[in-house]
């Protein structure tokens, strides 16, 4: 069984590295009007630990595909390296 941590900007940065966890799940955006502005500090430092990584967006109830562009316009770099979620 893996072992998965949720990463927001209210987290204390050390839960991205946490011991005993697998993965890395950063919340990246919501809506389209919010990005993490610790989403890569957390993904880079979870990356370097050697974490499985996953990157999330919070629906924020506009449009499904405004929200999903707004997402991937936000978190392309990541692509090929980190699972993409919703939440």
């Amino acid at each position: 069984m893996l072992k998965m941590v949720d990463v927001y900007s209210g987290s204390d940065r050390k839960f991205a590295t946490q011991a005993g966890t697998d993965i890395t799940m950063v919340k990246a955006t919501q809506g389209t009007y919010y990005v993490n502005p610790f989403c890569d500090t957390d993904y880079q430092a979870a990356k370097k630990a050697g974490k499985l990584l996953g990157v999330y967006h919070y629906a924020g109830g506009d449009s499904p595909e405004g929200e999903a562009e707004y997402f991937y316009k936000n978190t392309k770099n990541y692509v090929g390296e980190a699972v993409p979620a919703l939440d």
